[in-house]
This record gives structure tokens, C-alpha cells and sequence, in this order.
């Protein structure tokens, strides 16, 4: 049997009645009901066309279609005046705060009605924080300008620098290494060595001002003579990074939570000086991920991406809103690519049944075609740009008619000649599948890799000409994949990456191989930014045996290498780019000889320092190591009476006797005779 206790017995003299016991077990037992006051969940949706009583019911269909995409709606409200008009906003309620979000971010709240119609989507919350401003008007407060004394283009200025030399990043175990490539000693020289300075890779900007490191709360930059902190943009489980052309703005890619694939914060705008965040996109499905996400137009001016295959997102970098508020309409749009140069894109629109394919320019933001190439059977095209703008060169991709089927294979290409007039199309083939292809940078000539097997490749080498596209030469029956242009032009490797190695290293100017050689297992080629040397790696990533760098001059001879446990990085820091005019270099060009001499005597005189340096550095070395023998020696005749008392026997002939060590020069005079 439970005994009940008394009320009074919990606090006497107090008349209890039931309804005030039952409250207050309850309170003892259940925690008080929060009520939440927040209007997270609310939007306001701005723009809607004003309509009468007659056109609410389907007025109010469209748009809870329109908004019912990000998630439950719980009430929708459309304010009406006196005569049952619509006043141009509504408000929306959803069941959670994600999909208010969601509306909010996507396309930044705007979506285009109509011709007439913009609709704009804000948070409530934001409209209640601006209702209540004072109608007194209070000047801010002036702020004194703070300064940063951080140049991240110093290292441009050093001594080294200045001398020609260029800076590389390595990555190797949990060590990131900022080494100077001071070809002459034969080793890599040290500036900067930092363990655990990242969670997965490291990244240049394409400046080189910044360096980039990757971590699971976000990407952090690093720059300027101690390698300072100079940014940190926070997005959590970050992995990929992406600069605009001249490094205003940053793209970071998260992939998306497994049970909202629609998170409006897995790819992040960024603008890079104040580490300001400007937009949020979500993620393509994964079957339509590429990175990277978003394709820049040049000198940072817009930025865009692909909607399917119905047009192109086009967006102003400086306001992160779409160009004319409405994606650029292509009907079956296949791909596209921007200038590096000009306010110019290129799209193609393979053929049907009935229709050949396109190879369209147009200009941003006129939006108006200003080239166009119509191709029967095209199905699929590559587009490759010169370096400076000046050329296209477009791979096309054909249905091969049944008319044809016994005849070979070839490949064609359109060549679009941007700075002219009229823009100039060309047409030229070659034969069999294309394996690689790339341009001379700042020059007219291109090479191709192709052939049907890749044990019997043909490399070919193109000119563009006044009115044709000229072969220049063929290099046939070998065993290449890939072709890397020096920086410079004129100078190019032809390599097989990931096999068994193969390196040739090719002058244009002359059409001849300057030297062939190996590099088992090599994953990668890289250009130094002067075009002088070139690096070949085998990354850790990809093979876990003998990883590590070599270097080679530019016409192939091995200047040094270096293994090291668990390689995974060697990237050359990029330099920016020249700002000297056509005339200045072609000044410099004609007075190359006396600048050489100039040069050599520099460089003859640092090595001479080097080299007295370092022969000082072996003396002293060498005096340490005799005064620690004249010492022992000392030591030991002290000990003899002592060793002679404990009758220690030694096995030492007396009539040997210590001798010095004395440094001899000796120079030798060699005449050559001439006859």
C-alpha cells in the first residue's frame, strides 16, 4: 500500500486545492513549453503582378508552384486593398527554416515571371529590421584607414628573384616546403618549411601572391616575406579551390550534406582582398560535376555555368546577379568556352536529322552572334584557345554516314582568326583520332598528338599562316600522349605520362628533337614561368614507389632530382603576368647579346662567391677536425704513465709518428696553340 502525502505536510498551514497540486507535480516533471518567436521560416515575395479579385485563386496556383520547389508551404498570404486588388507582395510560411533559405539563395531570391514580372524573395526578418530604423539621420562614425604593411608581391623584389631564379612548393609526408631553384648549386634551396601547414594539398593562386592550403573548417592564404596569414574563408569540409583569372575573387566547393543534395552553401563566391562572401550555390547532381563549377570570362568580369542544355547562367562577379536577371537561352546547348582575352564566348549546338551542328561566338554582355560556322554530322566539339586570344581552334566530332564507313578516320577542326576582321574560318584534318592537342603560347603554332594506337602515335606540328593552316612537320611511330608547351613558345616535351615515361624534348624553331630521355612513372610535367626548365614528378597520389622530382634544362639535360617518402606536389610558383609592350621586347631581343654578357658576368661572380664560400666553410671544417686530433693526441701521451702503471700493452709501432695536414695549391698553366 502507497502511502499519499498530505499537502500539509509539504508546506503546513497552507489550504491546497486540487487544480494547484495538479500543477505543480507537472511543473516538477515537465519542462516549460519554449515558444518559438523567430520568423525564420517566412519570406516575402516581392514583384508579384497586381491583380483582381477574379485572378487570385490562379494568381496564388503559379506561385505557391514557383515556391513550393524549396519545401512544405504551411500558409500563404496575399495581402489585398480596398477594391480586392493584389498590393505586389505575398508572404510565404514553410515547415522549416532550410527551405526559406533555400528560396532566398537560389538565383538570389529573383525569379523572372514574365517579361513584365521580376519576383524577389527576402527574409521577413529582414523587413522587420529595416521597419524600425529612426527616422533621425545619424552620420557614421569616421574610421581612421588601418594600413597593411603586407606586399604579396615582395618576393618578386628579391635578390633571387631579380637574378631570374623561380620559387616551386612541395608537398611530401605531412612537410610543405617554399624552396628557391638555384640550378647552379645542384639542390633545392630552403626559404620556408612547415609541417602539417595543410589537411590535403597545397594551391598557387594564379598571380602567385598567394598560397593556398586546404583544411576541414575552410581555406586559409598565405603570403608576403614571412609567409603570414593573409585570408581565411570558412567553408566547412572544403575541397576545392578555384582563383578568377587576375585573383579578385575564390571559389570553395564543399560536397553536399548525403540528405539535402540541394545545400545552397556547397560552392561559395568569394571576393579575396575582404574576405567578403558574396553568393551560395548549390551542387550539380554528380553526374553533371565538373570542376571547375563555374567558368571565368576574362579579367574577372563575369562568371558562369551551364543550365543543362537549355543556355548559360551568365553572372556580373562584381554583384554575383545574373546578366539581364535571366539565363542566356540555347537550345540544345552541348558546350561552350570563354576568351582569355576578350568579351567573347563560343558555344556549340551539335546536329539533328534535320540540322547541322553550330559553332557560334558571342559577344557578352551585346548577347549578339558575331561568328558562326554551320557543320553537317557534328556531334560533339572541343574548343581550344590560344593563350592571348588571338585564335580558336575548334575539334569537331562527326557521325561518320553510312556512305563513308570503309573510308579512314580523320578529325577536323575549324580555326577562327579572333583578331581579324570578319573573324576568318578555316578548315583543316587530320588523320585518325586526336590524342592531345595544344597551343604555342603568345604564338601562331599548334601540335597535335594522334593516331590509333598508343604504341605507333603521330605528333604533328601546325602553323597558322596569312590565308591557310600550314603542317609544319610530322614526328611519327612514337609512343607519346601528351604535349607541354614552354611558357615561352618556341620549345615544347612530348611526353608519355603514367606509362613508361617517354620524354623528347622538341625545338620548333629548328624542327628538331633536341634530346630524348625517361622518366619511369612520371604523373606530371611543369614549365618553370621563365620557360627555361621544366620538372617531371611522380606524385604519391598516383605511385607509391621512387617518388619524387627531377629537373631538366629546356632542351632535356638533367640538371638535378630528389627522391623523397611519399611525394605528392611539386608546383612552380606562377609569376604575373607581362606588362611589357610588343616594342620593349622586341628591344630587348635586339640587345640579347650585351644583356647576355651582362648576365653571364653576374652570374660568373656569384659563383665565385659560392664557390670561396664554400671552400671556406670546408677549411674551417677541416681546422675542427685536426684540433680535435691534435687534442686526442695530447690527451693520449698524457695518459702513457698511466698505462704504463697497468702494464696495458699497446699495439702501436713508436717510430710512427703524427703528421699534419697542410693545404697545398697548385696552379696549372695550359696553353693551347692554334696552327
Amino acid at each position: 500500500m502507497i502511502n499519499r502525502l498530505d499537502s500539509n505536510q509539504i508546506m503546513p498551514n497552507y489550504d491546497y486545492t486540487e487544480e494547484e497540486e495538479l500543477v505543480t507535480c507537472l511543473e516538477d516533471f515537465e519542462p516549460p513549453v519554449q515558444l518559438d518567436t523567430s520568423l525564420a521560416k517566412f519570406i516575402i515575395v516581392d514583384g508579384i503582378p497586381i491583380a483582381n479579385e477574379a485572378k487570385h485563386e490562379k494568381l496564388e496556383s503559379v506561385l505557391k508552384k514557383i515556391y513550393g520547389r524549396f519545401g512544405t508551404i504551411v500558409s500563404f498570404t496575399m495581402p489585398l486593398d480596398a477594391k480586392k486588388t493584389t498590393k505586389g507582395y505575398c508572404f510565404v510560411e514553410y515547415s522549416e527554416k532550410d527551405s526559406a533559405v533555400e528560396a532566398i539563395n537560389t538565383n538570389n531570391g529573383v525569379y523572372q515571371l514574365d517579361q513584365v514580372h521580376k519576383l524577389k524573395a527576402t527574409a521577413f526578418e529582414e523587413h522587420s529590421k529595416y521597419s524600425n530604423l529612426s527616422e533621425t539621420y545619424v552620420p557614421p562614425k569616421a574610421e581612421d584607414f588601418a594600413q597593411t604593411n603586407t606586399n604579396y608581391y615582395e618576393w618578386l623584389y628579391s635578390e633571387r628573384s631579380l637574378k631570374g631564379f623561380d620559387q616551386f612548393a612541395l608537398s611530401y609526408g605531412d612537410n610543405t616546403e617554399i624552396c628557391w631553384n638555384e640550378m647552379n648549386l645542384g639542390k633545392p634551396i630552403t626559404e620556408s618549411l612547415q609541417s602539417k601547414w595543410t589537411q590535403s594539398y597545397v594551391q598557387w593562386s594564379n598571380s602567385g601572391a598567394y598560397m593556398v592550403t586546404i583544411h576541414k573548417e575552410g581555406v586559409k592564404l598565405y603570403g608576403g616575406e614571412n609567409w603570414q596569414q593573409a585570408g581565411f574563408f570558412k567553408h566547412q569540409n572544403v575541397q576545392l579551390v578555384d582563383f578568377s583569372p587576375e585573383d579578385k575573387y575564390l571559389i570553395t566547393f564543399s560536397s553536399p550534406v548525403s540528405d539535402n543534395p540541394k545545400d545552397s552553401n556547397s560552392i561559395i563566391v568569394w571576393d579575396v582582398r575582404s574576405g567578403k562572401r558574396l553568393r551560395s550555390f548549390p551542387s550539380p547532381p554528380k553526374d553533371q560535376f565538373s570542376w571547375p563549377a563555374y567558368n571565368w570570362s576574362a579579367k574577372d568580369k563575369y562568371f558562369s555555368r551551364q543550365f543543362e542544355d537549355k543556355g548559360i547562367n551568365i553572372f556580373v562577379a562584381s554583384t554575383c546577379n545574373m546578366l539581364n536577371e535571366k539565363t542566356f537561352p540555347i537550345a540544345r546547348l552541348k558546350s561552350y568556352s570563354w576568351s582569355p582575352s576578350d568579351p567573347y564566348l563560343c558555344y556549340f549546338v551539335p546536329c539533328t536529322d534535320t540540322m547541322p551542328g553550330r559553332v557560334c561566338i558571342l559577344e557578352v554582355p551585346s548577347m549578339k552572334i558575331v561568328a558562326e560556322k554551320s557543320i553537317w554530322h557534328a556531334t560533339d566539339a572541343r574548343m581550344h584557345w590560344q593563350n592571348q586570344g588571338d585564335y580558336l581552334c575548334v575539334r569537331i566530332d562527326k557521325v561518320v554516314p553510312k556512305s563513308k564507313k570503309n573510308q579512314p578516320v580523320t578529325t577536323s577542326f575549324e580555326l577562327f582568326r579572333m583578331h581579324e576582321p570578319n573573324f576568318p574560318i578555316e578548315n583543316f584534318e587530320v588523320p585518325s583520332i586526336t590524342k592531345a592537342f595544344a597551343w604555342e603560347p603568345r604564338g601562331k603554332k599548334l601540335c597535335i598528338i594522334h593516331g590509333e594506337h598508343r604504341q605507333d602515335m603521330t605528333v604533328s606540328f601546325f602553323e597558322v599562316q596569312k590565308n591557310k593552316v600550314a603542317l609544319l612537320s610530322k614526328l611519327e611511330r612514337r609512343k607519346l600522349n601528351s604535349v607541354f608547351w614552354s611558357p615561352r613558345g618556341t620549345y615544347v616535351v612530348l611526353a608519355q605520362v603514367g606509362d613508361t615515361g617517354e620524354l623528347e624534348f622538341y625545338n620548333t624553331a629548328d624542327l628538331e628533337t633536341m634530346s630524348t630521355n625517361e622518366h619511369i612513372n612520371c604523373t606530371s610535367v611543369d614549365w618553370n614561368p621563365s620557360g627555361r626548365f621544366v620538372t617531371t614528378t611522380v606524385s604519391f597520389f598516383k605511385v607509391q614507389t621512387d617518388t619524387g622530382f627531377r629537373i631538366w634544362t629546356f632542351a632535356g639535360e638533367p640538371v638535378y632530382s630528389l627522391l623523397k617518402d611519399r611525394f605528392k606536389q611539386f608546383i612552380w610558383r606562377p609569376r604575373p603576368p607581362m606588362i611589357l609592350s610588343s616594342k620593349q621586347l622586341k628591344t630587348i631581343r635586339s640587345k640579347l647579346k650585351e644583356y647576355s654578357q651582362q648576365f653571364k658576368e653576374l652570374d660568373d661572380r656569384d659563383i665565385k662567391a659560392k664557390m670561396e664560400e664554400e671552400n671556406a666553410r670546408l677549411d674551417q671544417l677541416m681546422q675542427e677536425f685536426v684540433a680535435l686530433l691534435q687534442k686526442g693526441e695530447r690527451e693520449y701521451q698524457e695518459t702513457a704513465p698511466i698505462r704504463a702503471k697497468m702494464h696495458i700493452s699497446e699495439d702501436v709501432d713508436p717510430r710512427d709518428e703524427y703528421q699534419d695536414f697542410e693545404k697545398v695549391e697548385e696552379i696549372v698553366d695550359m696553353t693551347v696553340s692554334k696552327k
